[in-house]
């Protein structure tokens, strides 16, 4: 995000949006859920980017760029949402033992949830508050306190679920904008249902402010702050918590600035050819695109000039560069 190619808040171009992008999704059903443990909320930054990175990766340990497409090619529909079996003991201890492991587990953490009910199961997408000193803890790519756009008491600690690449549920966490907290739950809950594969969803501390790498390790994520050659930190759609980057190595950033064609990060160009379809690349008619279409955000990908295939966004202004006045909470019908 440092260079004048990465995010920022330049105004972009919508495209003619096709009429497939707003096609109905199926409207999912969402049920009460129970309260969590909340000391889980921020494990010890000191041996957060060592254990997270080798908690909820593919079988195959490689780099997204090194991945075989034969290995991506195989169906989700393994990973649909499982229920557990008619008649189960709610209160058995292995049942217990499930969802306190769950509720305890890091960002990125292959989880067991085979015991558990729908209802159960949705309770493991809720939001907490931060304080500002957990904020800090998680460095200066993430929260800075010498600013003056974004306020702890505006950002929510999203946990969830998610499917990997291997078809495995995994705990996942990214810190966004309160305001859009509630959907950010409802469409990880969604895309969890239906098994949509992510590669991973963490808070990646360990890269700093390095957006490629970032992009490159596949990461989702949602807040990060960055700061300009002056060292001032920068207000745009990720620093106040109202983006999300969705498997970013397979939909890279594609910038076409004086007929030259930049891509971030650099080693997904493969990926630029929309045209080529491939396993996890989004399009218009993606169910991501759609989901999160459906609650009121803009997906970069249908941008021109700078066409972000990544990137969801909600209530951000461009033409002011804060966020919108008008941004109210929840879903958009």
């Amino acid at each position: 995000m440092k260079n004048s190619n990465s995010k920022g808040h330049t105004q972009p171009i919508p495209a003619q949006k096709p009429d497939s992008l707003y096609k109905p999704v199926r409207k999912a059903v969402f049920t009460s859920r129970s309260a969590f443990q909340s000391g889980f909320v921020l494990f010890e930054t000191a041996i957060m980017a060592a254990f997270l990175f080798s908690g909820c990766q593919s079988s195959n340990g490689l780099r997204p760029a090194d991945r075989l497409e034969s290995a991506a090619a195989s169906s989700r529909s393994s990973a649909v949402l499982q229920t557990a079996p008619e008649g189960s003991d709610p209160t058995s201890e292995a049942l217990q033992a499930q969802i306190a492991a769950m509720e305890q587990a890091a960002a990125d953490t292959v989880v067991d949830v085979s015991l558990l009910n729908p209802d159960q199961i949705r309770a493991a997408f809720h939001s907490l508050e931060l304080s500002e000193e957990q904020l800090l803890a998680y460095g200066d790519s993430v929260y800075a306190s010498n600013q003056s756009f974004i306020a702890p008491d505006q950002l929510r600690l999203v946990r969830l679920l998610y499917h990997n690449f291997d078809h495995r549920t995994c705990v996942g966490e990214m810190i966004v904008n309160e305001k859009i907290s509630t959907d950010i739950e409802e469409i990880f809950w969604e895309l969890y249902s239906d098994g949509y594969p992510i590669d991973h969803i963490r808070i990646p501390v360990e890269y700093g402010q390095d957006d490629n790498a970032i992009m490159e390790a596949d990461i989702t994520r949602a807040q990060a702050f960055t700061t300009d050659e002056n060292g001032q930190y920068q207000e745009h759609e990720h620093s106040l918590g109202l983006a999300v980057d969705l498997n970013s190595f397979y939909n890279p950033q594609v910038i076409v600035e004086n007929d030259q064609i930049t891509v971030l990060p650099p080693t997904a160009a493969d990926y630029v050819d929309r045209e080529n379809k491939r396993p996890y690349m989004m399009d218009e008619n993606d169910l991501a695109v759609q989901v999160f279409n459906k609650h009121g955000f803009t997906w970069g990908g249908v941008w021109q000039e700078r066409n972000d295939y990544q990137h969801f966004e909600k209530g951000f202004d461009h033409e002011t560069g804060h966020i919108d006045p008008n941004l109210h909470y929840g879903t958009d019908e």
